[in-house]
């Protein structure tokens, strides 16, 4: 999504929204146009109008300019950026560099992305795609995989996690959808013994609950399960305020059945509520960012190594994730991690 300020005028270009269509079906890109409408007639009154050109939509105003409330619609209609669902090219544009954390609310669009992840969910028409976490020195060696769900949409082509887990978080629909997850990937363990197989957990889902109890016991009753099954944390994970304690008894829980569980994209941030709250992890992930600068200077590469440093002094294993050739797996050497995710 691009937008454009203009004196009295706000040009809002949808890309890809033929694609969009093919991938979701019409009614999906009808909901989104009858959303554009609702909101130019919120910020502008009946004098506003929505035209569509060259298939974008040009919102117009005679009343209301960029300077007096227009930034105020840009961050709205920058939500609108989820549109580009389907479109794993997808770029950040200034759109989402006006948006402020956390003021997202549920929109029309995001409800009907939700009712397609719903139906997939229904219907199982939902893929695991596997990454393995592998040793530097060995390909063949893996510490576990890491499973990302890809929901088929409509026209049957399948979507990734980037594409639908913006809107799913917003609806709150991500703990029904973890756990759905999580009930695929321990039949998925029941059937291959050899597996061990890592799961993304929410901020949504860190909260102990009748709703996970049938897992629980699953696990309780089943330690073999338990031991191949890792659950990764997001260290920036958002937790509902009030929830931290919830978190960290949730996760203390799934530790006491004998899960594994790994801080994912470390690094990032400190002092986070869910990383303060994932207890004695046994993986430490260090988010991408950090290999990639270290590929530079040797500045950066310092400042990997003493992340590696801290990561060894609270984990078992460290990876580093983002790691591609062999030039970037010599760095992993050098900095004394032994596994990897590209």
């Amino acid at each position: 999504m691009e937008i454009l300020g203009m004196k009295s005028k706000l040009l809002v270009e949808v890309a890809n929204s033929s694609a969009l269509e093919r991938c979701f079906g019409h009614m999906f890109g009808d909901a989104v146009d009858v959303d554009l409408a609702e909101r130019t007639r919120q910020f502008f009154g009946v004098c506003g109008r929505v035209q569509a050109i060259c298939g974008g939509n040009l919102l117009n105003s005679e009343l209301v300019t960029r300077g007096a409330r227009g930034c105020g619609l840009a961050r709205d209609l920058a939500r609108r950026a989820e549109c580009e669902l389907g479109e794993q090219g997808f770029a950040p544009s200034v759109a989402i560099r006006l948006m402020r954390p956390g003021v997202d609310v549920p929109t029309r669009t995001d409800f009907a992305i939700a009712g397609h992840v719903l139906r997939a969910i229904a219907t199982d028409a939902c893929t695991l795609v596997m990454s393995p976490v592998y040793s530097v020195d060995d390909g063949c060696d893996v510490l576990y995989f890491e499973c990302s769900p890809w929901c088929r949409a409509l026209g049957g082509r399948m979507s990734p996690p980037h594409a639908y887990l913006p809107s799913s978080t917003r609806v709150g629909l991500m703990c029904h959808l973890d756990r759905y997850v999580l009930r695929r990937v321990l039949d998925l363990l029941k059937r291959s013994p050899e597996l061990r197989i890592g799961v993304n957990l929410t901020g949504q889902s860190l909260v102990v609950g009748l709703h996970w109890e049938d897992l629980f016991d699953q696990l309780s009753a089943s330690p073999d399960l338990a031991a191949r099954l890792v659950v990764v944390i997001v260290e920036s994970a958002e937790i509902e305020v009030g929830c931290a304690g919830c978190a960290r008894a949730f996760l203390a829980r799934l530790k006491a059945a004998g899960c594994l569980i790994a801080i994912d994209q470390y690094g990032l941030t400190y002092g986070n509520a869910a990383g303060m709250e994932i207890p004695d992890p046994d993986i430490v992930k260090i988010a991408p960012t950090f290999i990639s600068a270290a590929r530079r200077n040797d500045r950066a590469l310092g400042r990997l190594r003493r992340l590696v440093e801290l990561a060894a002094n609270i984990a078992r294993d460290v990876v580093v994730i983002g790691a591609e050739g062999d030039v970037d797996l010599q760095l992993v050497r050098d900095v004394g991690v032994r596994w990897v995710q590209c």
